[in-house]
């Protein structure tokens, strides 16, 4: 039998960061995962996302964003418009106090590089390839047994497992969802105009196209969200025929678009937690909820989530409290499902919006697309969002 402080079900990206951010506060936390231990590389940006700033900031403070950068491509331009209209607006970086807007990384090579990190760390414990058979808790601690037999005790349980979490299924946490009758396809692919560091996103009748540079001058990985109907249409598609539907949903922005890897599809749903914490064990991340990719926040609210729940038990202890306290993972849980709940808002209300083919809608559409890339004010507060800097963010975080 093991005893520990926190237990962390879930080794991505979220799980693997917060085991990090504990030990600095000086506890022993055990991590445990289905699936193997993440092995260096080289990236295949198959899937991606779009780190901001604020998630920047806490993966250097952890010292592990030198790795993540240096396969990752950093993007100093954003633009957005949607098809057949007059309506876009753009987004510059401004040197030197902001070089870059964001960065393309690929998700399994930022879990590499945090578990590199978490492998120099005593405190952690790792069991890679193991179920969880039997998860309890007590007024004392939460037991968790496994497949081989193995129990670990600790005082906290985080489920950091993703949207099919079998933390929150177990605890019976309540779940709103919904689907977005959409299928997200990706793939990478080569572009015959150089991409220069710019991330660009088209708003299509059945759904946006995201062209998203990566550290080849001329490659994008693509995030095309499309109506289902749509999205088996195009992966029915041979390449040529599927490249020539591409580049003329890009309104060949970068010329001719052809494909370089192969073409995945995956279902587009919205999962909402309406409750994040029973007794001592609390959600983070997809286990609590899961957006629509087409500002690309998901990774990053994530984060933000390990991060504020990481700053509020590093507060228990400062303050001399148990690290378990119900008073405080209910303030965890009213912090983060208020930033959640504004980016789900924010995201249905894009998706519906831009949904609508209507031409009083799109001329309307187009005149706000307008009016917001020209009003200093709206300009600014739209770019705080994207680079992650509104909102109540963790210390962490912050610049």
């Amino acid at each position: 039998m093991q005893n520990l402080d926190v237990t962390i079900v879930g080794a991505g990206s979220a799980g693997l960061t917060l085991a990090l951010l504990l030990a600095e506060l000086g506890l022993t936390i055990a991590v445990i995962e289905r699936g193997a231990a993440p092995e260096l590389a080289t990236p295949v940006y198959q899937r991606v996302s779009a780190l901001n700033p604020a998630s920047m900031r806490v993966l250097s403070k952890l010292s592990v964003w030198q790795g993540i950068a240096a396969q990752a491509a950093p993007y100093s331009q954003m633009q957005v418009w949607e098809a057949d209209s007059f309506g876009r607006i753009a987004f510059s970086a401004e040197p030197p106090q902001l070089p870059e807007l964001g960065w393309i990384c690929d998700n399994e090579a930022i879990r590499q590089q945090l578990y590199v990190k978490v492998q120099q760390q005593a405190a952690i414990q790792c069991y890679f390839n193991v179920e969880i058979s039997q998860l309890a808790q007590t007024e004392r601690d939460v037991l968790v047994q496994l497949n081989n037999g193995q129990i670990l005790l600790s005082q906290l349980l985080v489920g950091a497992d993703g949207v099919n979490s079998f933390v929150r299924q177990q605890q019976q946490l309540p779940l709103t969802h919904w689907d977005y009758n959409q299928q997200a396809i990706v793939a990478v692919i080569a572009c015959e105009e150089a991409h220069q560091a710019s991330a660009r996103q088209a708003f299509l009748a059945s759904g946006p196209l995201a062209l998203l540079p990566l550290p080849d001058a001329n490659l994008c990985s693509i995030v095309w969200s499309a109506d289902t109907d749509r999205a088996e249409a195009l992966m029915a598609l041979d390449d040529n025929a599927f490249n020539q539907a591409l580049t003329a949903a890009s309104q060949s922005v970068l010329g001719c678009l052809t494909l370089q890897s192969a073409r995945q599809a995956f279902p587009l749903k919205m999962r909402y937690a309406s409750e994040w914490v029973r007794g001592r064990v609390v959600l983070v991340a997809d286990a609590a909820h899961s957006i629509h990719p087409l500002a690309g926040q998901g990774m990053n609210l994530g984060l933000m989530d390990v991060a504020a729940l990481a700053q509020i038990l590093g507060s228990q202890l400062t303050a001399g409290k148990p690290l378990y306290e119900a008073r405080a993972l209910l303030a965890y849980q009213r912090w983060r499902k208020a930033e959640a709940q504004s980016m789900i808002a924010t995201m249905e209300a894009f998706k519906r919006g831009f949904s609508n083919d209507l031409a009083p809608l799109k001329l309307l559409r187009g005149v706000g697309l307008v009016l917001a890339d020209k009003l200093p004010g709206v300009k600014q507060k739209l770019m705080a969002a994207a680079l992650g800097n509104s909102g109540d963010l963790p210390e962490i975080a912050k610049y």
